[in-house]
């Protein structure tokens, strides 16, 4: 996908309009094509799509095309419907508009912007959970949410919320199915104490023993809540590890079960061919390459990649990170060592029998795959990088 946002940036430094005064006309070219380079962003890692912004607005060289290509890409961060672009939409603020060279068109706009980064600033995805201080039905204590090594759901609601009654109704029946242990918080955000027991007695019965229910509210708003998770509405939820970070913000149910369900696929792709296990017996071909600079493509066993410590390299011709790692990887590599690189993309275009099984013996869901293997043919390594470390 990076390969396509280039492309779109190449096609924006081509028209000349990035590095030019241009009129109204030449603005309205320049955000179309703005669009398109977002839309090749839209897949890519947070931190690819942080650095590509402000590669952008840096090669803007006319204030009012600057101001423009920033205020495009804040709005479309901040309304962005994939959880974790509030990230760039955070970064631009502080970078571009907060004390930088860009201004927003009016005090109106500049206020809801602060109001804004405000708000969602203290709960980004992968950020340490905010920690809240709030109260028990009997006014006990309750810290949200709690270093108990358990996964923690933040569920924000109010009991005279439709949509927050009918989200319970669908977070109960996730909770039911979870295998692992995971503590709830159950945050009201109103003040009627009666309603609030009355809500949680009737919606927030969980039968499965291995979720624990935490009820809590904070009726005089000393925790700060509002602002440290961004609660302007219900429901919001949160989903957070056993460390302690965010994982998920703002969720649906809907999502969180997607969101556990690409966790769990993750686990059993990593779980192919762990180390300790040896390679498995599969014919490929690829390019086997010396550290004296030689190289044969050839069909291998990948069985038989023995001998003396070695690669194995799976990775797309179309892929920039792989394109970093090969080379780095040749120089990196010491004497008496070798590697043998997989082009994926043909064994898919070619051979789509032996692509399945090469998917079902490793996890090839981000290339390259770099796996060290000693000189018996047993798994060292995996998920290596060699770019940059030169």
């Amino acid at each position: 996908m990076r390969k396509l946002a280039l492309i779109a940036l190449s096609l924006l430094l081509a028209t000349g309009l990035l590095r030019a005064q241009v009129d109204s006309a030449g603005v309205a070219k320049t955000l179309a094509l703005v669009d398109e380079y977002m839309l090749a962003l839209e897949q890519e890692t947070l931190d690819v799509k942080l650095s590509e912004c402000d590669l952008l607005l840096e090669t803007c060289t006319d204030s009012l095309l600057r101001q423009a290509v920033a205020l495009k890409l804040y709005n479309h961060y901040a309304d962005s419907r994939l959880m974790g672009d509030e990230s760039v939409a955070v970064h631009l603020y502080d970078r571009w508009f907060a004390h930088g060279p860009v201004a927003f068109p009016s005090g109106e706009a500049r206020s809801k912007a602060r109001l804004f980064v405000e708000f969602n600033r203290s709960s980004l995805l992968g950020m340490p959970a905010p920690v809240l201080q709030m109260q028990g039905f009997d006014d006990e204590p309750v810290t949200v949410p709690q270093s108990s090594g358990r996964r923690s759901l933040l569920y924000f609601y109010d009991t005279g919320c439709s949509k927050c009654k009918l989200e319970v109704i669908l977070l109960r029946s996730w909770l039911e199915e979870q295998p692992d242990e995971l503590d709830l918080y159950a945050l009201y955000v109103g003040s009627d104490r009666d309603a609030w027991k009355a809500f949680a007695a009737d919606k927030l019965q969980v039968g499965n023993s291995r979720v624990r229910v935490l009820h809590a509210w904070d009726p005089e708003l000393t925790s700060d809540f509002q602002r440290l998770y961004g609660i302007l509405q219900t429901p919001r939820l949160f989903l957070v590890d056993t460390d302690g970070i965010i994982m998920g913000r703002r969720l649906s149910v809907d999502a969180l079960r997607q969101l556990t369900q690409i966790e769990t696929m993750d686990a059993e792709l990593r779980d192919r061919n762990p180390v300790g296990a040896k390679l498995p017996s599969i014919r490929v071909e690829g390019v086997l390459r010396r550290p004296s600079g030689g190289a044969d493509r050839k069909t291998l066993d990948l069985s038989t990649l023995r001998g003396r410590p070695a690669y194995l390299v799976f990775y797309s011709e179309g892929c920039n990170r792989c394109q970093e790692e090969l080379p780095a990887l040749a120089r990196a590599m010491r004497c008496g060592s070798r590697s043998f690189e997989v082009n994926v993309d043909e064994i898919l275009a070619e051979q789509p029998a032996l692509a399945k099984e090469l998917f079902d013996a490793f996890d090839l869901s981000e290339l390259p795959h770099i796996i060290a293997v000693d000189r018996h043919g047993v798994i060292t390594d995996r998920y290596l990088s060699f770019a940059g470390k030169e």
